[in-house]
């Protein structure tokens, strides 16, 4: 029954001690820089002119955890057209402004202009 006894609380431990480290695991700012502009690629085997970021289309991928901060600086390069980012499935808490919606939450991008997305990523999906 003793032994036992110390299995429960080594168990207790250790899971308490993982806790603990899962929770203080330390929150990191991810920087990104975006350059959009129009290429011609062929994503249907059609060449055409498409926009993409960094060359890229789609675009890239962020990799963040909880409570991350992720700076995103982005080049509009379009040459004539505005740009707005609009973050699908990321609250914008704190900052409403770059919420990608142009007219609405967030002035336009200009032509040769660049904007800095800063926001916190409260939850993972």
């Amino acid at each position: 029954m003793a032994a036992e006894g110390r299995r429960i609380s080594l168990l207790c431990f250790f899971t308490t001690l993982l806790c603990f480290s899962l929770q203080t695991s330390e929150a990191k700012v991810r920087h990104y820089k975006w350059e959009v502009k129009y290429e011609f690629k062929s994503p249907d085997c059609y060449r055409k002119l498409v926009i993409t970021i960094n060359g890229g289309t789609p675009g890239p991928t962020i990799i963040a955890q909880q409570n991350d901060t992720v700076v995103v600086d982005v080049k509009n390069s379009l040459g004539t057209e505005n740009l707005a980012i609009h973050w699908h499935g990321i609250r914008q808490i704190g900052s409403p402004w770059a919420d990608g919606t142009e007219g609405v939450t967030q002035c336009p991008v200009l032509p040769g202009d660049t904007f800095r997305y800063k926001f916190v990523v409260d939850r993972v999906s």
